[in-house]
């Protein structure tokens, strides 16, 4: 976290207004391929990178954020930051500091991350953003998309994946953005069956991680947070080949006024 960031005397009350009305509805779309990728993000440029896919609309087309032969671009607020970290407003009502240094360290990295996966023997890599601008005491950073991100983001094929930026809501780890994105990808079965090869990759757990490590930092506490915030019922088994573990079972369900909504907006 960054330690310069100027003293902050308030949000402007339009921004609050904003945020109360918006709050954290939407729903976040993106390329099966993408959605079981490596994301190379921290959870605080998880959140801004779910905050930019929510304020794409995946039907539209692409040009209609791309201004000027510009990448595509939108604008993520503080006031949006502190409701999908579920940081409460200070004494006074207005966006808690903790927000603004959150959108601000995000935005200081972004251009670095990228996302990667396989396709079949190949390697592909791809950044999440050509552009990342946090405007300083504005109470809101420009998120410029990488141009190769933009079939992956609006849905120019048939392979997507498309969940409620709400279940993501509060969430503390990266391991649990992660897994509910894994998850997502099977909401329409409630069963995601991943190999453990794959799920370390797409986890992003340290390659020194023994899978007693895998299960302590990254399973276990990833689905408690997901049954506690998510409004989800998340359960999970493994499957072994010979004495090692091979592979993951995950079975769980959506709270029925979750499918409704969800349902609603498609």
């Amino acid at each position: 976290m960054t330690n310069d960031i100027a003293p902050i005397v308030s949000e402007p009350v339009k921004a609050i207004e904003e945020a109360q009305r918006r709050n954290i509805s939407g729903n976040i779309t993106m390329s099966r391929a993408l959605a079981e990728s490596a994301h190379g993000l921290t959870l605080n440029e998880a959140r801004v990178m779910m905050l930019a896919m929510r304020s794409v609309d995946p039907r539209a087309s692409p040009y209609k954020y791309a201004k000027h032969g510009e990448s595509v671009k939108v604008r993520v607020s503080a006031a949006e930051f502190a409701e999908i970290a579920d940081l409460k407003p200070n004494a006074d009502g207005y966006t808690p500091r903790a927000a603004y240094e959150g959108l601000k360290s995000a935005c200081d990295k972004l251009y670095e991350r990228s996302a990667s996966w396989t396709e079949g023997k190949k390697l592909i890599r791809m950044r999440w953003t050509w552009k990342a601008i946090y405007h300083e005491r504005e109470a809101w950073a420009e998120i410029y998309f990488s141009p190769d991100m933009t079939q992956h983001i609006f849905m120019l094929g048939e392979r997507f994946v498309r969940y409620r930026l709400e279940f993501a809501r509060g969430l503390r780890s990266v391991y649990s953005t992660s897994l509910l994105r894994l998850l997502m990808t099977q909401k329409d079965t409630g069963f995601k069956s991943i190999t453990l090869e794959d799920f370390r990759r797409a986890m992003e757990v340290p390659e020194t991680y023994r899978y007693a490590d895998i299960k302590r930092y990254a399973i276990t506490p990833a689905v408690k947070e997901l049954n506690e915030k998510a409004d989800l019922v998340v359960e999970w088994k493994e499957s072994k080949r010979g004495r090692a573990v091979h592979s993951l079972q995950f079975t769980f369900t959506q709270a029925e006024k979750h499918i409704e909504q969800t349902e609603l907006d498609l």
